[in-house]
């Protein structure tokens, strides 16, 4: 099982296993009830776009406790990171929140929020993120402080032997 609080980054090429992977390590878990699937759209640029759909994932939830929020003319996309923190914090059990396809984000302004959350995230909530390259994101902090588990292609390819069984 995941570990709370935790951020998981798996990079790796197209047909990897990326998704199966954390979905069947979800599974396993039996955190699929707890757990938001964000799938980011092929070249995302619009940050309001991508926060609607971390939004929407996430009140799909069991937690429920993440309201859904609507498009705005003015969108302030720190003070949007600012409430959904705000309303993470007030949920009691685990909760993992999947971002699929980083690679596709390319919003500067959604991935400095982004970074926002992953900085500030709740004890409760657990940040898996899939990307076919290296994510824009800083994350040698979490690297240092050894609370960032990242798993490559590597880690992914099939020994002979384990291709044999299969």
């Amino acid at each position: 099982a995941a570990p709370a609080n935790c951020v998981v980054l798996v990079c790796a090429p197209a047909g990897s296993g990326k998704t199966m992977l954390l979905r069947s390590w979800l599974d396993a878990a039996g955190l699929s009830e707890q757990t938001a699937w964000a799938a980011v759209e092929q070249g995302e640029r619009d940050a309001q776009h991508f926060w609607l759909s971390v939004f929407d994932a996430l009140a799909g939830t069991a937690a429920g406790s993440v309201e859904r929020i609507g498009p705005t003319p003015g969108f302030r996309g720190e003070a949007v990171v600012e409430r959904l923190l705000e309303d993470l914090r007030s949920v009691e059990e685990p909760l993992v929140l999947v971002i699929d396809d980083l690679h596709e984000l390319q919003s500067p302004e959604a991935l400095r929020w982004l970074e926002l959350l992953v900085a500030r995230r709740p004890a409760n909530l657990s940040l898996m993120l899939t990307s076919r390259a290296e994510p824009q994101l800083n994350l040698h902090r979490l690297r240092l402080a050894a609370e960032l588990t990242e798993i490559r292609a590597s880690d992914l390819r099939f020994s002979p032997q384990e291709a044999g069984g299969l």
